[in-house]
């Protein structure tokens, strides 16, 4: 079970990048229906339509380069969906981790669902975006269950514990506002940093950053998300330092914090790059994946602050199927959830 866990956790930290790539190369609609290429089995079967269609718009999303990017991805994606099935029948047959395995099959489900509705609805920002949430959901859980029970937990108060909780919902609204972001396009609407377009406050309504409507937006739209991006930001900052502040006293968790800030240091960094030398690609994949890793060893730093028993128990034995190992008077171990023995 462990190892197919690893495995399940490696192939999506190759999923998600991929799947980033294939947007950020424009290569989203490289093959326009689902989950096929024009119906058939890879562009090299289909290569007929796609000239078909190169023709009709030489400059248009589709070019047998782009439908391989597609195609890849959708290959890479089935495995790991074929991986993650494996896992559930093995979870039910040994009568472990059912209900985790059950979680991560309707993650799996709804994110093929998805991914279908990616490109039959040619890429419609709200489901580009929750489709990216949606990925990094099943990523921290995947590594929850490879990892989570194997990290020595240490001890915190009940407020440290929620400013964890509040950094993670944080972090997680700042991962959907620069998907919102990406999916519109905006990254380039604002020009120069720190300051917008020559303005230090270009946002005049917050409703402009939250347009749902197809076709194209006016500027001031694009200019609204991506400074609300650029705040979002700034709060991920502040929160991180608060946390940081707050958990330094526990010796167990410098590591990990020292992890956190850099990755959260690198990722500024990136996306401060991306805007002033003007979104290179390399650049963008680069910034996804930090935020994918941000992602990560925040839920890790989770997985090793204990839940306390009155209150919790009830949920983690009887729907999770995790419990703790620890008992009063002994260190605790085990992560925040650990497996039964």
């Amino acid at each position: 079970m462990r190892k197919l866990a690893w495995l399940a956790l490696l192939l999506a930290c190759v999923v998600l990048p991929l799947g980033a790539y294939v947007r950020l190369s424009d290569a989203g609609l490289g093959c326009p229906d689902w989950p096929g290429c024009y119906g058939r089995l890879s562009p090299a079967h289909a290569a007929v339509a796609i000239e078909q269609a190169m023709q009709l718009q030489p400059d248009g999303p589709v070019s047998p380069d782009k439908a391989w990017k597609e195609m890849l991805h959708r290959y890479l994606a089935g495995s790991l969906g074929l991986l993650i099935l494996w896992q559930a029948l093995q979870a039910w047959r040994s009568g472990r981790q059912r209900r985790v395995a059950g979680l991560l099959l309707l993650l799996l489900a709804l994110q093929a669902g998805l991914g279908m509705l990616t490109v039959t609805m040619r890429l419609q920002p709200l489901v580009v975006t929750a489709h990216l949430l949606l990925g990094m959901s099943l990523l921290a859980l995947l590594l929850w269950q490879a990892v989570g029970s194997h990290w020595p937990g240490v001890r915190v108060t009940a407020g440290q514990r929620r400013l964890a909780w509040l950094w993670l919902l944080v972090l997680v609204g700042q991962i959907a506002l620069g998907g919102w972001v990406s999916s519109h396009q905006a990254a380039l609407a604002c020009q120069g940093f720190p300051g917008c377009n020559g303005s230090g406050w270009p946002l005049s309504s917050l409703a402009d950053a939250f347009v749902l409507r197809s076709g194209a937006l006016p500027m001031a739209s694009l200019v609204a998300m991506h400074w609300l991006h650029r705040l979002g930001a700034l709060l991920v900052t502040l929160v991180l330092g608060l946390l940081c502040w707050r958990l330094w006293s526990c010796p167990g968790l410098r590591q990990q914090l020292r992890l956190l800030m850099a990755l959260a240091l690198l990722q500024l960094l990136l996306g401060v790059a991306n805007v002033l030398w003007l979104h290179p690609l390399p650049l963008a994949l680069a910034h996804h994946v930090g935020a994918m890793l941000l992602l990560a060893s925040s839920c890790i730093l989770l997985c090793r602050l204990p839940v306390p028993e009155a209150g919790y128990r009830p949920l983690r034995k009887s729907w999770l199927g995790w419990q703790s190992h620890s008992r009063p008077g002994q260190a605790w171990r085990g992560g925040m959830l650990s497996r039964r023995q």
